[in-house]
């Protein structure tokens, strides 16, 4: 494929949000309406479906990983290319989503996250310590940085996700304290979490990368007047 022709494999704005954003609605949807919803869907397909109580993560869990793994899949069929972030997410809902199906522990998605977030540091870190700058392949040549910036710019999300981790880790235990992770009843902190993984560090994260705005900003019109001399 010629240079020409690249950058019609990026896939639209519109495409990007719903590969991003969709599967996280499935897992709202159904984690806080599942328990109405259920049972129209039951009604469709002919069979009885309910979600007991205390099941709500596992039902969640059950429609959220077949949506994701298809947002995946598309991204990976329309891009011909997979950021490694992108990767670690795909490997962690498919390895500590299945164990907390199968087991039925809720232990193993609560730290999904943690997990996560600790692996993007490392991949970063680590990437930068073997001489590769891994954010500056994920970019693509979207943006066009002098490797100074660059370097700056990784160590920043290396960092950042790195407290991301220690974050989210400290509080999932803080509001799980003293609840059964089986298939119990619903533990009061839990629908909290929910509500903090989707949302709150969702806006964590765009923030973060807003905050970026004057540093690319900079870097960005350097690298434009080094190409015009």
């Amino acid at each position: 494929m010629s240079d020409a022709e690249q950058p019609n494999r990026r896939m639209s704005q519109t495409a990007k949000y719903l590969v991003d954003l969709g599967p996280l609605a499935v897992f709202f949807v159904v984690y806080f309406f599942g328990k109405r919803v259920a049972p129209i869907a039951g009604a469709i397909l002919g069979r009885d479906i309910a979600v007991p109580e205390g099941g709500e993560l596992f039902a969640a869990l059950i429609a959220y990983m077949p949506v994701f793994a298809v947002a995946f899949g598309y991204s990976l069929w329309r891009e011909r290319r997979v950021a490694p972030m992108l990767i670690i997410s795909f490997v962690m809902v498919v390895l500590l989503g299945s164990l907390t199906l199968f087991l039925k522990d809720k232990t193993f998605f609560y730290m999904k996250p943690t997990i996560a977030y600790a692996l993007f540091a490392a991949t970063l870190g680590g990437g930068l310590a073997s001489g590769r700058n891994l954010l500056k392949a994920a970019f693509d040549g979207a943006l066009h940085l002098p490797d100074a910036a660059w370097i700056t710019l990784t160590k920043r999300y290396a960092i950042f996700f790195a407290a991301l981790a220690v974050v989210h880790e400290a509080l999932w235990r803080w509001l799980m304290r003293d609840c059964d992770y089986n298939a119990g009843p619903t533990c009061p902190g839990e629908p909290i979490w929910v509500q903090a993984k989707l949302f709150g560090f969702t806006t964590i994260n765009i923030l973060f990368a807003a905050a970026q705005g004057p540093f690319l900003a900079r870097h960005l019109k350097a690298a434009e007047n080094a190409a015009g001399e």
